[in-house]
């Protein structure tokens, strides 16, 4: 009933088989089909190390230059020490009065 409402005389899945009839079956990747090195691995293994380590140099020493110029032109104070002065002498603060 279903299938003369939807104008469908075959199942689905006779459908799909007839679609592959006369082409090669499909066949699934292997390792076959992967690429083989030609060549020994160390230099190239070695020149990308190189690369990294020199951006790793190149990092550090960003960061040091930039953390020194902060320090150096006093825009961040890291508290390393205590303060000289820790608060003003006691003839400059006045002294309160408890009224009770």
């Amino acid at each position: 009933m279903i299938t003369k409402i939807t104008g469908f005389r075959y199942n689905i899945p006779i459908i799909i088989a007839r679609r592959h009839i006369g082409k090669p079956p499909r066949c699934d990747a292997h390792m076959n089909e992967l690429p083989v090195p030609c060549g020994p691995w160390e230099p190239w293994y070695s020149d990308k190390q190189s690369r990294y380590n020199k951006l790793l140099v190149g990092g550090v020493l960003w960061f040091v230059f930039s953390l020194g110029m902060m320090i150096y032109t006093d825009s961040i104070y890291l508290n390393w020490a205590p303060p000289a002065q820790p608060g003003p002498p006691s003839d400059m603060v006045e002294e309160c009065e408890d009224d009770v």
